[in-house]
């Protein structure tokens, strides 16, 4: 499962990504990681799901992020979920979310993770691909 919650700051993205992670915790066979661009969830989170801060990483791209989630992949094959607050932070300006959406979309079908990212913006902007496809 791809998912993508979309929407202007203030409308419940992370909190939705927080309740999602504690409720499949208990009942997923596998770990359950959590990525936000600082620490600020950190006490949040149950301690079952593993917390990482991407600007630890000096990541500046979507192009580099993925290699970061393929990294996190080839690392520990028992990932089971990926959630992944805030994409519009991690990526460049004017990203290619298609392209990105494209790569992750083959992740999910070889390694069978669940994935889901927010993304802070105005509704209107939200891509086509992303409503039909990958949209809550």
């Amino acid at each position: 499962m791809i998912k993508v919650v979309f929407g202007t700051k203030g409308v419940g993205k992370t909190k939705y990504l927080i309740e999602d992670a504690h409720s499949i915790v208990d009942n997923i066979h596998g770990h359950v990681i959590f990525i936000d661009s600082d620490d600020e969830l950190i006490t949040a989170l149950r301690h079952e799901i593993r917390f990482v801060n991407i600007k630890e990483f000096n990541i500046e791209n979507l192009s580099s992020f993925y290699g970061f989630i393929c990294g996190l992949i080839a690392s520990d094959y028992d990932i089971a979920a990926l959630y992944i607050d805030r994409l519009d932070l991690i990526a460049e300006p004017n990203p290619d979310y298609q392209l990105f959406f494209e790569k992750i979309k083959e992740l999910h079908d070889k390694f069978n993770i669940r994935l889901v990212f927010s993304i802070s913006g105005n509704i209107k902007d939200i891509p086509d691909f992303i409503t039909k496809e990958y949209a809550l």
